[in-house]
């Protein structure tokens, strides 16, 4: 059997690196895991000295992952979501309970307008199943759907064999602006290219850019939020326009409006799993549900 440099390193070291990412420090890390912060040093050694590539630099008093310490801490949190979904797996069986199911969600437009509705109605007919929701990136829900991290998903539609998907909904884009004007029918990339822009950093992100390239345009990106509460409230306070997804946008947003995008920008939200791949009692009656 061949022995990959990773098959050496010492688990801990993977384990420390989100927190490291997280927190800009090894003490930290260490007392998040219990163990010395000598222990930490000692293992992140280990891991540049077997992978051959620095994780780590300081920087302005914090410890900062490198391009590759980053790539490597994503392997640690999927690491450490999958031990411990092994261990409430074990301890489901020990208790005779059913089973998991993991459910990955693209961000807000699933997470509070589609989500709950169906987990009510899956939870009302399969109360012994334990249920898990993730939020993750778009751009890596493929993968976590491949690497086991989740189960099933809500994303976006993709062009990809692998993944078996079941339409859910439509939407589209929308612009968010504050209410202190009146603003024209719809908006084109040229029309916000002229404001302040609030780029989001959920899911909806390569969309945005997308439309924007599409026509050619660079907006003026001044900030930059993951939070929906903190984009609503960038441009409520008139530091910018936004584009996120219809569904993502609260049902109430006093001081804002919506308008439409010309032209349009629609995406399609579909369950997806692996095509082909053995499915537990829990996924299928799950996907049966819907």
């Amino acid at each position: 059997m061949n022995v990959r440099p990773l098959d050496t390193v010492p688990i801990i070291a993977l384990r420390a690196l989100p927190v490291i990412r997280e927190t800009g420090s090894m003490t930290r890390a260490a007392m998040a895991l219990g163990v010395s912060q000598p222990a930490i040093s000692r293992a992140i050694a280990a891991l540049e000295d077997k992978s051959g590539v620095v994780v780590t630099r300081r920087m302005g008093g914090q410890i900062r992952l490198t391009a590759e310490g980053d790539r490597l801490a994503e392997l640690g949190r999927r690491e450490a979501l999958l031990r411990q979904d092994a261990w409430e797996d074990v301890t489901a069986l020990k208790r005779k309970k059913a089973g998991a199911l993991r459910i990955g969600s693209i961000g807000a437009s699933a997470s509070t307008r589609l989500l709950p509705q169906l987990l009510g109605r899956y939870q009302s007919r399969c109360p012994e199943i334990r249920l898990a929701v993730r939020e993750i990136p778009e751009t890596a829900m493929a993968e976590a759907l491949k690497t086991g991290v989740v189960d099933v998903a809500i994303t976006l539609a993709q062009d990809d064999p692998s993944l078996e998907q079941l339409p859910l909904t439509d939407d589209h884009l929308v612009a968010l602006m504050p209410d202190d004007r009146v603003w024209p029918e719809r908006l084109t990339p040229q029309d916000l290219a002229t404001l302040p822009f609030v780029m989001t950093k959920g899911g909806s992100e390569p969309l945005v850019r997308a439309w924007f390239a599409l026509a050619g345009v660079t907006p003026d990106i001044r900030h930059e939020a993951q939070q929906i509460t903190s984009l609503l409230a960038l441009v409520r306070a008139g530091l910018g326009a936004a584009i996120i997804a219809d569904l993502a946008a609260p049902e109430h947003h006093p001081g804002l409006l919506k308008v439409p995008l010309d032209p349009p920008a629609p995406r399609e939200i579909v369950l997806a799993r692996l095509a082909g791949g053995p499915a537990s009692e829990a996924l299928s009656a799950f996907w049966e549900l819907i």
